[in-house]
This record gives C-alpha cells, structure tokens and sequence, in this order.
C-alpha cells in the first residue's frame, strides 16, 4: 500500500470554494482503480493550506489515473483555486 500526500496552498480567501470544488470532483479520486480512498484536511495554522490523502495499491496505480480524462476534470475544477502547483510525493509505512 502506497500513500500520496499532496499539499496545496490555496489562494486567500479561497478556502471554502476550494472545498467545494474538491467534494464536487472527489469521486475521481475514490472510484479510481487502485485507490482505497482519499481524504482532504485543512490545515489550522495556515487554513489556506490543505493536505490530501490518497490510499493507492501502487505509484503505478496513482500514475495510471493521471492519464485518464477524468483527472483533467480533477484539475480543472479545483485548479483556478491554487496558489502554485501542489507538492506531491509518495511514501509507504516501514513500521
């Protein structure tokens, strides 16, 4: 098992539309081959920053979805909320 973690930095004041658009597209992430599901947090510090969560069966199996065009509709609607592009890396439990 395989967890994504991508971090965004959502422009100010944009938060609550993030979100929205995020619940609006997460079933992308869910219902992808390979995914045992996918959970966004907000930080509290900084609640302009969210982290998300994607449990995947492999890289291979992340990286398969990013081909399809269901990802592009991913993107494209919570895109316009982005301050930069996410920070994304794979890491996997050794204990």
């Amino acid at each position: 098992m395989v967890r994504e973690i991508a971090v965004f930095e959502v422009q100010e004041g944009q938060g609550e539309a993030f979100i929205e658009a995020y619940n609006g597209v997460s079933h992308v992430l869910n219902e992808a081959k390979g995914s045992h599901g996918a959970t966004l947090h907000r930080g509290i510090e900084n609640p302009s920053s969210f982290t998300l969560f994607v449990e995947w069966d492999s890289v291979d199996a992340h990286t398969a979805l990013t081909q399809e065009p269901a990802f592009k509709d991913f993107g494209d609607a919570i895109g316009p909320y982005l301050a930069g592009k996410p920070e994304v890396r794979h890491v996997e439990a050794v204990s």
